[in-house]
C-alpha cells in the first residue's frame, strides 16, 4: 500500500538513494478549492494551456501541475510559484529556476483519474501511468510496442494475464523512455524487462523499476536510474494527502 505522510517527514537527504513517488487523485479534489488554493502557481505558459483546454479536463490539469510543485517543494522549501519548467532537446521537462538544484530530478504523469510526480536525488527518473480497464487491442499494440520474445510470451498467456502483462511492460517501457529522456530516438521494442512471478520488474544496468497498482483501474510504473551503480534505490509509493493544505 502507498504511505500516507506529512511533508515534514521526507528529507532532501533521503532523495539521494530514493526514488519517491507522490499519487494524487484529482477527483477527491474539490475542482473550486484547486482553483481558488493552487491556480495562481501556474507559470503563463501553464496558465495559457490551462485556458485552451476543455473545461472537463482543466481540473485534472491543474491537480497534477499542482502535485508537481508541491512535491518539489517539500523536499526544498521553495516557494511552489517560483518553479519555472524548460525541456530538454527531446521534450522531457526539467527544472530551470530556481537555480542550484542539478541533482533533483524529477517526472510527471497523470492518466483519468490519477497524477503521479516522482523525485529523485539518485539519477534521472522517469514515472508512467495507466487507466486499464479501457479496452486494448492487446495483439495489434503489442506487434508495434512489444519484441517478438514477449509478443510470444503473452500470447502463452490466458487473455485476463495478458492484459494484465501487457499494461505492465507498457508503464514499464513508457517510464524507462521517460527516465533516459530521449523520446522516439530509443525505440521502445529494443527493451525487454523481465518479471518474476509477483510481477516485480528486475533491473537493468543501472535501472532500477518498480510496479504500483493505485486502484483496481490504475497501474503505474517508475524508473530510476542510479548515478552510484554500488548503491541501491528504493522507491516508495506515497500519497499526497496534503495537497489543499
Amino acid at each position: 500500500m502507498a504511505t500516507q505522510v506529512s511533508s515534514r517527514t521526507r528529507g532532501w537527504d533521503a532523495l539521494r538513494s530514493a526514488g519517491h513517488a507522490w499519487l494524487c487523485y484529482p477527483s477527491e479534489l474539490a475542482p473550486a478549492a484547486v482553483r481558488e488554493q493552487r491556480l495562481s502557481w501556474l507559470s503563463t505558459d501553464e496558465l495559457a494551456r490551462y485556458e485552451r483546454l476543455p473545461a472537463l479536463q482543466r481540473h485534472e490539469y491543474l491537480t497534477a501541475r499542482a502535485l508537481c510543485r508541491a512535491t518539489l517543494s517539500r523536499y526544498t522549501g521553495i516557494d511552489p510559484p517560483q518553479w519555472r519548467f524548460g525541456k530538454n532537446p527531446y521534450g522531457k521537462p526539467e527544472i530551470t529556476a530556481p537555480s542550484g538544484l542539478e541533482s533533483l530530478c524529477f517526472n510527471l504523469t497523470h492518466t483519468d483519474g490519477l497524477a503521479i510526480c516522482l523525485v529523485s536525488r539518485a539519477g534521472e527518473v522517469g514515472v508512467d501511468a495507466e487507466e486499464t480497464s479501457r479496452t486494448v487491442d492487446v495483439a495489434l499494440v503489442a506487434r508495434h510496442f512489444l519484441s517478438r520474445h514477449q509478443q510470444a510470451r503473452l500470447a502463452r498467456l490466458s487473455p485476463h494475464e495478458r492484459a494484465a502483462r501487457f499494461f505492465e511492460q507498457w508503464v514499464l517501457k513508457e517510464a524507462y523512455v521517460k527516465a533516459i529522456g530521449t523520446g522516439l530516438a530509443y525505440a521502445p521494442q529494443r527493451l525487454t524487462v523481465e518479471q518474476g512471478e509477483g510481477g516485480q520488474p528486475a533491473a537493468i544496468a543501472n535501472c532500477q523499476f518498480s510496479v504500483y497498482r493505485p486502484s483496481s483501474k490504475h497501474l503505474a510504473a517508475a524508473a530510476v536510474f542510479r548515478r552510484d551503480l554500488a548503491a541501491a534505490v528504493s522507491i516508495e509509493w506515497l500519497i499526497a494527502a496534503d495537497l489543499l493544505d
